[in-house]
């Protein structure tokens, strides 16, 4: 079997290093192909007695009026009861834009299958115009189109995404739509604004075929494409750009996305990620007005991974605000890539990429299916993304990030067993790479935390004297 098509940007490790990351290449896979397993440390964790760890609990949760942490906003929110249905709905209205035979039904998982190779392991093989090719098409938007709108929905409801009547905005790598319908799901405040939309893609059968499932979809959540039928009219303007990134638009934009396109440019791009990154920082800056906003999704592998976080110092430096998902405006703890000698200030994790993980237990159950058949069933699913502005970090803003006095960690691992008793999670913040550790009993917010949680800790939780011995990340207790 050939290795997935990133494998060849993945750092490799030192013979030092080798024995304590022996299972890399598998947390390196996508998540199609990667099987659920728990970690020693986890499985030793969950076989603990029940008595023993509840008994520990009792103990410990009469404490916990004292535990001074709080939440922030996490990185994925649980499906809305109107997302959840439009989600399960999704193939009929597939249905109405691409109508497919009883034989081509079902050859679909087939089809799925194939397509899923060609997009990892046999990419040098593969057109770039492949969505221009029916089968192709119809198997990337019944299983990633629809894959795509769970990930993003999950992810844009937690956003704060603000667009005004009469404002433009540019979808790059648009192929179907996706991110503009995944955005019309997840926020109905944003269905009455009067918006224009360039999306770009470099298959314009993508993109038709994208412009007609939108409206299919606003006809569906009650808003029509004209005013003589029933519902309302779409406020939406949608104009088709049959273009790469950095094609010129005829109008200055509030807002530019992207969902999954550089995945697509890593490959065939002569550029090194950092000169990539500097690129896409230029065009970036050369479509938004001076107060405008831009959001990046990518999916959660190495390689995407240490692009945004290359992107995300490109607008720092300048003066820029991320909002999320970083939880400060210092330098980035998962680069994936080794700090230069002397110029780490902070604790850096080495050779690990900021990346969010979510349960797919609520996704849509003919989806899971569909999965399964296509032998590429999930219990989880990823991403990497950067959201921000070009307005200035201000002072107020950086009073209001602080107005709890504590230190907002932003949870990036799964549960680590640091000894019998105890469990941790790695975390970003500004005090830099943290390991949190708190009790190892039922109710533990370590336990029940999932991955992109926030957390607010009390400034005096994080020891600035004492690290990790294997990771030499910043050590901070909570219970």
């Amino acid at each position: 079997m050939q290795k997935p098509f990133y494998e060849k940007f993945v750092k490799k490790p030192s013979a030092a290093s080798a024995s304590r990351t022996q299972d890399k290449s598998n947390r390196s896979q996508p998540e199609e192909t990667r099987p659920r397993r728990q970690s020693k440390d986890e499985e030793s964790y969950r076989k603990q007695s029940p008595q023993r760890a509840n008994r520990k609990g009792k103990n410990l949760r009469e404490n916990r009026s004292n535990t001074s942490y709080s939440f922030g906003k996490p990185v994925f929110s649980a499906l809305t009861a109107e997302a959840k249905s439009i989600l399960e709905h999704f193939p009929a209205l597939l249905d109405q834009v691409l109508p497919l035979d009883a034989k081509k039904k079902q050859l679909l998982p087939q089809h799925i299958h194939t397509l899923f190779h060609e997009l990892t392991d046999e990419r040098s093989s593969r057109k770039t115009h492949y969505l221009n090719d029916p089968v192709k098409l119809s198997a990337y938007t019944h299983y990633y189109v629809w894959w795509n709108l769970v990930r993003l929905t999950k992810l844009l409801q937690n956003l704060d995404i603000r667009l005004d009547d009469g404002d433009y905005a540019a979808d790059f790598g648009s192929g179907p739509l996706t991110f503009i319908c995944a955005l019309w799901i997840a926020k109905p405040e944003l269905r009455k604004k009067r918006l224009t939309w360039y999306c770009t893609d470099i298959s314009n059968k993508a993109l038709n075929f994208g412009e007609e499932l939108f409206l299919a979809l606003c006809a569906y959540t009650g808003k029509s494409t004209a005013k003589k039928d029933a519902g309302e009219e779409v406020p939406w303007t949608v104009k088709k750009v049959c273009g790469a990134f950095g094609t010129a638009l005829s109008e200055k934009v509030s807002l530019v996305t992207e969902a999954n396109m550089f995945n697509e440019i890593f490959w065939n791009s002569p550029l090194s990620l950092d000169d990539q990154a500097e690129k896409t920082y230029r065009t970036v800056m050369h479509y938004l007005k001076p107060d405008g906003s831009f959001l990046f999704i990518e999916p959660g592998i190495p390689l995407a991974g240490e692009f945004l976080s290359l992107l995300r110092t490109q607008f720092l430096e300048t003066g820029s605000s991320v909002y999320a998902p970083c939880p400060h405006r210092g330098s980035c703890c998962f680069p994936n890539r080794n700090p230069q000698a002397g110029n780490a200030k902070i604790p850096i994790a080495i050779h690990k990429w900021c990346h969010f993980t979510f349960e797919t237990n609520d996704s849509p159950d003919n989806l899971l299916r569909l999965s399964e058949s296509s032998r590429l069933g999930k219990e989880r699913a990823s991403l990497s993304f950067l959201f921000g502005s070009l307005v200035p970090f201000s002072d107020r803003k950086a009073a209001d990030a602080k107005q709890s006095g504590g230190i907002p960690v932003r949870i990036c691992s799964d549960i680590i067993k640091t000894d019998p008793q105890t469990i941790g999670r790695y975390a970003c913040s500004e005090k830099g790479f943290m390991l949190i550790t708190t009790p190892a009993y039922k109710e533990s917010v370590l336990n029940t935390a999932v991955s992109g949680t926030l957390l607010i800790l009390p400034e005096d939780a994080a020891d600035l004297h004492q690290r990790d011995k294997k990771t030499h990340a910043l050590l901070a207790h909570i219970r």
